[in-house]
């Protein structure tokens, strides 16, 4: 007999961050108290439940969840038949975890039952075999939230999709695994028993199966005697238990027998009396060949053999070959023709079984899922269509009414109602009462809780981190060991260049998606979004951005979560053993100075890599795709640590984050590597247009602007008196530098605003640097449409703007000198300081 599964066991291992568990019913006290527990304590905080919608309102009426849609998600799955699949998917940064089996989330299928359950480890991107099996399950879960989770907000399913987001590993590529296949049975798919004859390859002597529930017809039994034509066809059951039609009885070339031996440990028969839950099916062949599969699937025809509106959806592994045959064995299965057949007195107690069956009891009203968002709940206005003037009861998971209103503010198609955000905290569900009869309840999913559970360790602790500079023990080493482990994982984990829908800054992002037809909306959903995209990235990498340039979640955080002058939340301070003053106490100088030595220290660390990536890039080792985005994190930190002069306890008056010397020493690598040749950030036209007119191209040159700024860059017309060569050549230099900023905004808004927020949040009297530029930029478009300002080149000086006359992408350059018919021009790179032109190709003129 093969050994228990224990779910506490694996757990104990470690390594997961987030689960995915699907089942046909659940009892949701059990999955909170007991599944759950266990998962977060073993460190896996995002975890899905999937169910079948008409169990999901089963379970809202009877068994009312008190922590779903806060501390989890828990997400109907709406089919003509029967979503019936028993998944579960736990996955980590390096390994992952598939099991698939007979099991429901209920006391009865984790303790009491006879359950058949195949457990499958993924040992990281190099197990081939165990990543194919990972990505057939995951199609698996987006076929399903594609095609049958209508209602459905939008961001559940994103929140959904994020678990895979903790598992790189499914990047990789998979092997063709000829011994374990998954059997796949759902709506306009192939049927399970199609897959599982494909694994035949000779005729079929035994057949042996058991399950707990049969069609009336008994249409599956009938096929495989029709198809497979086994010698032997032999169907276990627990007559106690079972659902099968008495004529059964009457079937020719086939055995029922009892299956009281089935499941157990040998020699052990006080479990005999547990209900037989497992499903599984054995056929042997002529030519010694063996398969094996067990799953979910009961025999019946909704499950084998549907493929139309009303099959069931269902997951089966499947075994071939000696390892098929040892399994079964392990089970029993190989024993079942010796089981003994059913007597008089056990299709007495069947009768009486099938005569108990009856329809389950429908919920007395609609249900779905409502979202949460700052003080709005709300919900698809198509939903709410006929219901008149309905009330709105907003409910504690026990039931108790916290709020009610009448008040549904319509806007596009979803009905928003407002409720205290102290309400809303404690609320699980709403209730839509229509002369005081309920007609739809609606379990609340919320949008900030959700994503805080669907952040990854990584995200945690940089979230930390970067709320500790508000702190008097900023944690810099953190912060930087996480930036560093974010940029890194970018280039390994990023999946291809495409692009996602952006919004304006402090507005979360949506997907561009059809409208959901029924239950419910997310707030997203109804907002105006620009037209600019942001480039999709890797789950970490994106969060950076999202604190870091879009501003959306650590300033919600910071509200949520206060923390004291040791950077400890409310929880964390309980029994603190501080002195009294402690709050009020301000960081000694000595202090002070220990921890900007430690900042100064990881700033140039990281300024170093970027400089190395700069280098590589001009030497043609490193792309400028993964440069750029690279440089985007960079300066985002930058701009964050800057932010903190003249604010924090721990910076002293005069004194900075991020040193001058290591900021001009980055600006200048960025200037004399990334503004000239055929690929720069004024011509980004070869990364194509997606990228070139990215959000997040914007925002980095946006932030280039503001590196300059903040390094004190400006152009300088007037030579100063007594000036030398070496002297002009620099003011040149600077100046190019200027001439270059202000041709990279192309009067981009996002460029200006990110430059703007970024100058404005330091000081807001800079602004006229910002405008000089933007002033150079509107100039600069001028003199490329309009050359009747320009003079000839041949009376150039230092110091000119210099056009060509025939080229209209050509890059307006600063003169910096000229001899007989030749111009020489300033360029921006270390190899070449200069390029030539003769003076009847170019225009001049002066600032």
């Amino acid at each position: 007999m093969l050994p228990r599964i224990s779910l506490l066991d694996e757990l104990r291992k470690g390594g997961y961050e987030a689960s995915l568990i699907t089942t046909f019913n659940a009892y949701p006290p059990f999955y909170e108290e007991v599944v759950l527990r266990r998962l977060v304590g073993a460190g896996v905080r995002h975890n899905v439940l999937m169910m079948d919608a008409r169990q999901y309102g089963h379970s809202l009426e009877h068994y009312p969840p008190r922590l779903a849609g806060r501390e989890y998600i828990l997400l109907p799955v709406k089919v003509a038949g029967t979503f019936h699949p028993k998944l579960m998917f736990l996955v980590g940064k390096r390994k992952g975890l598939i099991v698939v089996g007979s099991h429901n989330m209920t006391l009865a299928g984790f303790g009491f039952n006879r359950e058949l359950t195949n457990l499958a480890r993924i040992e990281g991107a190099d197990d081939r075999d165990g990543v194919a099996l990972a990505h057939e399950v995951w199609d698996e879960v987006e076929h399903w939230l594609i095609n049958f989770s209508e209602g459905v907000p939008d961001h559940v399913k994103r929140m959904v999709r994020r678990v895979r987001d903790f598992a790189p590993w499914l990047s990789a590529e998979g092997g063709a695994g000829d011994v374990l296949r998954l059997l796949v049975g759902r709506p306009g798919g192939r049927t399970l028993w199609e897959q599982l004859t494909d694994l035949l390859d000779s005729e079929a002597t035994h057949v042996s199966l058991c399950g707990a529930f049969f069609d009336q017809e008994l249409r599956f039994l009938k096929r495989i005697k029709h198809d497979l034509k086994p010698r032997w066809f032999t169907v276990a059951v627990d007559p106690d238990t079972v659902k099968i039609p008495p004529q059964a009885r009457t079937m020719a070339d086939i055995s029922i027998v009892g299956a009281n031996g089935l499941g157990l440990e040998d020699g052990k028969e006080e479990g005999s009396s547990r209900y037989l839950h497992a499903k599984g099916i054995l056929v042997e062949q002529a030519n010694g060949g063996t398969v094996f599969a067990s799953g979910s699937a009961n025999p019946s025809a909704p499950a084998w053999l549907s493929s139309d509106s009303s099959a069931n959806v269902e997951l089966m592994l499947a075994y071939t070959g000696q390892r098929a045959r040892a399994i079964a064995a392990d089970m029993g299965f190989t024993r079942i023709v010796e089981m003994p057949v059913l007597g008089e007195a056990d299709w007495t107690t069947i009768a009486s079984n099938t005569e108990q069956c009856g329809d389950p009891i429908r919920p007395r009203y609609r249900s779905g899922i409502a979202v949460v968002e700052d003080t709005c709940v709300i919900i698809r206005q198509a939903l709410l269509e006929g219901l008149g003037n309905p009330e709105f009861l907003l409910c504690s998971p026990n039931g108790k009414v916290l709020d009610r209103s009448s008040r549904l503010r319509v806007d596009s198609d979803a009905g928003i109602i407002e409720f205290p955000e102290a309400k809303l905290t404690d609320a699980s569900v709403v209730d839509v009462v229509i002369s005081g009869e309920l007609v739809l309840k609606l379990l609340l999913h919320h949008v900030r809780a959700i994503e805080d559970q669907a952040r990854s360790g990584t995200q945690r602790r940089f979230k930390e981190a970067l709320l500790s500079l508000d702190t008097d023990t900023p944690n810099i080493e953190l912060l930087i060991h996480c930036v560093d482990k974010i940029i890194a994982s970018e280039s390994r984990d990023t999946p291809s260049p495409g692009l996602k829908k952006t919004g304006t800054r402090g507005q979360a992002p949506s997907e561009e998606q059809e409208p959901p037809a029924a239950l419910a909306i997310d707030i997203s959903e109804v907002k105006h979004h620009k037209s600019k995209k942001r480039l999709i990235h890797s789950s970490d990498f994106s969060y950076l951005l999202d604190a870091l340039i879009y501003h959306l979640r650590i300033a919600e955080d910071k509200s949520i979560e206060e923390l004291d002058h040791a950077g400890r939340n409310e929880e964390e301070q309980v029994g603190a053993d501080d002195d009294q003053d402690a709050d009020s106490e301000q960081p000694t100088a000595q202090k002070q100075k220990v921890i900007l030595d430690v900042c100064h220290a990881r700033v140039g660390t990281v300024i170093s890599r970027m400089v190395a990536q700069l280098n590589a890039y001009a030497k043609g080792k490193q792309t400028l795709r993964d440069l750029l985005v690279r440089l985007l994190a960079v300066l985002a930190v930058l701009r964050e640590l800057r932010s903190c002069d003249g604010r924090v306890s721990w910076v002293e008056k005069g004194q900075t984050t991020v040193p001058m010397k290591q900021r001009h020493r980055l600006l200048e690598e960025i200037m004399l590597n990334l503004f000239e040749g055929e690929s720069s950030l004024l011509q980004l036209e070869a990364l194509g247009d997606d990228f070139q007119h990215s959000d997040d191209m914007a925002r980095l040159k946006g932030l280039v602007l503001w590196l300059a700024w903040d390094c004190g860059l400006t152009m300088e017309l007037n030579k100063p008196f007594m000036e030398s060569r070496n002297q002009l050549d620099e003011r040149l230099k600077r100046n190019a530098m200027i001439l270059a900023l202000a041709q990279m905004i192309q009067s981009d808004d996002v460029v200006i605003d990110e430059a703007r927020q970024s100058i404005g949040s330091l000081t807001s009297s800079e602004m006229d640097w910002l405008k000089e530029v933007q002033r150079l930029a509107f100039q600069c478009e001028i003199l490329r449409h309009d050359h009747s300002s320009l003079f000839p080149a041949d009376s150039a000086e230092p110091g000119d703007i210099a056009l060509h006359k025939k080229k209209d992408d050509w890059i307006l350059r600063v003169v910096s000198g000229s001899g007989g018919n030749r111009v020489f021009l300033v360029r921006l790179s270390r190899d070449r300081e200069r390029i030539e032109y003769r003076s009847e190709y170019l225009g001049v003129t002066r600032l």
